[in-house]
């Protein structure tokens, strides 16, 4: 498989093969198809410096295009169907949407749940892109790298394997801090 992809990128040519990559990534959850494999793929087709660079690019611009799609067409028959409970967690998401969004990608919740559903509240964008852009980081690269051990033309295995379980764990630590930050500030506001 990784002699026939390799074939495929030397036909293609690394540019257009990135751009058919990124485009693909942005798209996709019009089809719904899963993440994580096009992540994989990336490492894979592209190596694992490359291939995280191109799916920073493509898993962005699929979680931003996933939740516009759903905020320009189910925002305001959310808004308007809303009951107590619904309402007080778009409060909430709109006060503290970056750090929500941003623990939400490091416990690696379902992406296309989180770009649609946060895209049916009342979260600002910015908070919403960059909640992503810094919670998809550790587990796309862990992600990337672990479809880059196998990609023709990486020497070290050992350590892309090590550096791939290094980010994951990053990446369940912070969010498990930003749990557990948010449980004692929960705490000391209910005392």
């Amino acid at each position: 498989m990784p002699s026939l992809l390799q074939k495929w990128l030397d036909n293609v040519g690394l540019l257009n093969a990135a751009f058919i990559y990124i485009v693909l990534y942005a798209i996709r959850p019009l089809i719904l198809f899963p993440a994580t494999l096009l992540t994989v793929a990336s490492g894979l087709i592209f190596g694992p410096w490359l291939g995280t660079l191109f799916t920073i690019i493509g898993e962005n611009a699929s979680a931003n295009f996933g939740f516009s799609l759903v905020r320009w067409f189910g925002r305001e028959s959310v808004a308007s169907h809303s009951t107590l409970l619904i309402s007080r967690w778009d409060e909430k998401l709109k006060q503290n949407g970056l750090v929500s969004v941003m623990t939400m990608r490091l416990i690696m919740l379902p992406f296309d749940a989180v770009n649609f559903s946060c895209g049916l509240t009342s979260i600002r964008h910015r908070d919403y892109a960059i909640g992503t852009f810094i919670g998809i980081l550790p587990s796309l690269i862990g992600f990337v790298l672990l479809g880059g051990i196998v990609a023709p033309g990486v020497h070290n295995r050992t350590l892309v394997i090590i550096l791939s379980a290094l980010f994951m764990l990053i990446g369940f630590g912070i969010a498990h801090y930003l749990k557990r930050r948010g449980s004692d500030e929960v705490s000391s506001e209910t005392n």
